[in-house]
């Protein structure tokens, strides 16, 4: 099994769950496993070959003992180990473990979005559909909760690796897809969360523009660009990113041309209570194709992770969570 807890074959799954129940049994006793066969939600899997297979290899991992006999389904009884329950006892205690539990739920959305291929705001699955994806959506044989997802999503939108549709309600967007920096931490970090954003915290070298006044700086040095930002939900922030975007455009594409327009039109898209998020992810694109035609592959990352940032103090405005 994957001991990430996630990622799990529904027979693994199923069979995790089957020493979770045998072990409240009493202890003294062989016990029907039929009934909790004929509880399974998937009853494709209420069958005797099915079990027979489940009992063959819990108990060749020695965490049951088998009394069976014959009469098919109604003949397999079993009893738990020691090791069945102290597997079960160390199965709790993980679950309880809230860091690893949101640690885990905000990796296997990224890998679930990457496998519906939801790499642009063309394909946006709605959040809750992950509970329909047992490889996913269930984490050491326990089915996340919305509030998990909720969760996951916001602080995935957070840290640039998702964008998506947000209401009110809710913390994280109901409707998602992975951002640039999203496909790259499927792809090149095994959707591991916590070791793509600790990635981005080492400096490097390479250009560094800074974005912003001293109140708000960003420093795009490369793949491994070292960013920070000091927020301040207000327009003249807002303001303060999209100069910074420009001039970053200028620096690493002097050859750009209509930077001063784009900019007029970015600035009146971020006037004091009426920010306008459809222009301002317009300039966002803008930036980010301008970037990747005519600057290194190195910096786009970075300039990525920028114009998220952008987004993301235009949407606080627009909605008033400050």
């Amino acid at each position: 099994m994957n001991e990430r807890g996630w990622g799990w074959t529904a027979s693994e799954i199923r069979q995790i769950q089957l020493i979770e129940w045998i072990v409240p049994q009493p202890t003294e006793h062989f016990v029907p496993v039929k009934p909790f066969y004929d509880d399974l939600p998937d009853q494709a899997a209420n069958t005797f070959q099915v079990a027979h297979a489940d009992l063959k290899l819990l108990e060749e991992r020695s965490l049951i003992d088998q009394a069976s006999g014959l009469g098919g389904m109604d003949g397999l009884d079993v009893m738990a180990t020691p090791q069945a329950r102290a597997l079960a006892e160390q199965l709790e205690a993980t679950r309880a473990n809230k860091r690893l539990r949101r640690s885990a739920c905000r990796d296997a959305m990224i890998a679930w979005l990457y496998s519906a291929d939801a790499t642009s705001p063309r394909n946006q699955p709605a959040r809750d559909a992950m509970l329909d994806e047992s490889q996913y959506c269930v984490w050491f044989a326990e089915t996340f909760s919305p509030s998990d997802l909720d969760t996951a999503a916001a602080w995935l939108r957070r840290q640039g690796l998702v964008e998506g549709i947000v209401v009110a309600g809710e913390e994280g967007p109901v409707r998602l897809y992975l951002t640039d920096a999203g496909v790259r931490c499927a792809e090149e970090f095994d959707s591991d969360t916590d070791r793509y954003v600790d990635k981005q915290r080492i400096p490097g070298s390479g250009p560094i523009v800074n974005i912003g006044t001293n109140s708000g700086p960003f420093q795009v040095a490369g793949d491994h660009a070292h960013q920070v930002q000091n927020i301040g939900a207000s327009a003249e922030h807002l303001r303060e990113l999209i100069v910074g975007l420009g001039e970053l455009v200028r620096s690493l594409v002097p050859s750009a041309s209509g930077i001063d327009g784009e900019l007029e039109q970015a600035l009146a898209a971020a006037a004091d209570g009426a920010v306008n998020n459809s222009v301002l992810k317009r300039f966002a694109d803008w930036v980010m194709s301008t970037v990747k035609t005519g600057a290194t592959a190195a910096v786009v990352p970075a300039v990525s992770s920028a114009t998220t940032a952008m987004l993301l103090e235009a949407s606080r405005l627009a909605t008033g969570h400050l």
